[in-house]
């Protein structure tokens, strides 16, 4: 079963071609956002998701939340609340619909990463469907961990535990200590080669990273 929660502006395609481009199976259920005061034109891009999406699985579960757009904080609780309740498979498309929908959706996702499993984009420009990373905005790496995902920047990873260990001058329990919790933010990804473990920082550990003071990152 998979849940995708969508914005829905007045573009249906908006909607409809990255559900498409996923899937969409007698389980699923498509959760489509709008405004509390949707106008016809709203209402007319929804039947339109509805008569599309239908003919793939005519007993689909489809529906629409009425977002509270007025007031930014209690739309990003909605859908945080959204978010945490789905069923199954969790995607969530960014892409069409009014700003004061969509921001709050970016905020959302981006603070529920785990409780998501893809996060899709439609593009203004070409209208393609990206997939993007998961991104931690939460960041409750320690001092100590901050460092050592820094200085892995600096590094050519990937680079094995005993590697980064020589290179960094640390022991390697405090290193294998240090990028299992990176690991659990999202910071790094570890894969075993043998009996070795070879570490890479990620897309979201970058941002992460260069989303620090670099003032404050030298004196740690």
């Amino acid at each position: 079963m998979r849940t995708y929660i969508s914005p829905l502006g007045f573009d249906s395609r908006r909607v409809v071609r990255p559900v498409l481009s996923e899937g969409l199976d007698d389980e699923d259920e498509v959760v489509l956002l709008q405004p509390s005061n949707s106008s016809d034109r709203g209402d007319d891009a929804y039947q339109e998701v509805a008569d599309v999406l239908t003919q793939v699985v005519p007993d689909l579960s489809l529906h629409t939340e009425h977002l509270p757009y007025t007031d930014f904080v209690e739309s990003v609780l909605y859908c945080i609340d959204l978010i945490r309740s789905a069923g199954g498979e969790t995607i969530v498309i960014l892409g069409g619909g009014a700003r004061e929908l969509l921001f709050p959706l970016v905020v959302a996702t981006f603070s529920s990463e785990r409780f998501i499993d893809t996060i899709l984009q439609v593009g203004d420009i070409d209208n393609s469907v990206r997939r993007l990373p998961e991104i931690n905005l939460r960041g409750r790496a320690t001092d100590a961990e901050t460092k050592l995902l820094s200085e892995l920047l600096t590094l050519n990873t990937p680079l094995s535990i005993t590697d980064i260990a020589s290179e960094l001058d640390k022991s390697k329990s405090t290193v294998a200590r240090h990028v299992n919790s990176l690991a659990e933010e999202g910071f790094v990804e570890t894969e075993s080669d043998g009996r070795a473990k070879t570490v890479m920082v990620t897309d979201c550990g970058r941002i992460y990273i260069n989303g620090h003071d670099h003032g404050q990152l030298e004196m740690l």
